[in-house]
């Protein structure tokens, strides 16, 4: 099992804890509904071992609600189709991200089409106790999530603001305070 824990009930999965050429995925566990969110899936290249961390996680069981795409870029959205196909969650991406995943190429690369349920058009997007907010830093449908104190960047490695109530910041390569 490949699985550090960020603070409570997030956690990082996979990712730079398997192989220093992939990227990381983050999971958040909603105590209060018992639910699983994925925030990336990596590149998909060691897709395997997050499919055992996420079963091994859940015990068996398909809660895994949702995955929070923050770019269509392979390094965010390479293992989607796959944990699509195992656990059937309810996948999130902002447009037109969302689009370019479905038609299996961001910005002129070649990544594995995959569904989208839930296109946000919105600059900004409530799920639950998680923020959504549309960046456009990378793509034009790039994002970050905000849960709680702690912010996803996805492939965004470089902030240049942001509020000092952050505790962590985590993108594809760390996790920092």
């Amino acid at each position: 099992m490949s699985i550090a824990k960020v603070y409570k009930n997030v956690y990082l999965i996979g990712g730079k804890l398997i192989d220093k050429n992939d990227t990381n995925a983050y999971l958040i566990y909603n105590e209060k509904e018992d639910y699983y969110t994925l925030i990336d899936t990596t590149t998909g290249s060691n897709i395997e071992y997050i499919i055992e961390t996420l079963l091994e996680i859940m015990k068996g069981e398909k809660k895994l609600k949702f995955i929070i795409l923050t770019s269509c870029k392979k390094e965010n959205a390479g293992g989607l189709n796959t944990l699509y196909n195992l656990f059937y969650p309810i996948t999130i991406a902002h447009f037109p991200d969302s689009l370019m995943i479905r038609q299996g190429e961001c910005e002129r690369e070649k990544i594995v089409s995959s569904p989208i349920s839930l296109e946000i058009k919105e600059r900004y997007f409530e799920l639950n106790d998680i923020r959504i907010f549309l960046t456009r830093t990378l793509t034009k449908g790039s994002i970050i999530v905000l849960y709680q104190n702690i912010l996803f960047t996805g492939s965004n490695t470089r902030l240049s603001t942001y509020d000092p109530n952050i505790k962590y910041i985590c993108d594809i390569n760390e996790c920092r305070k």
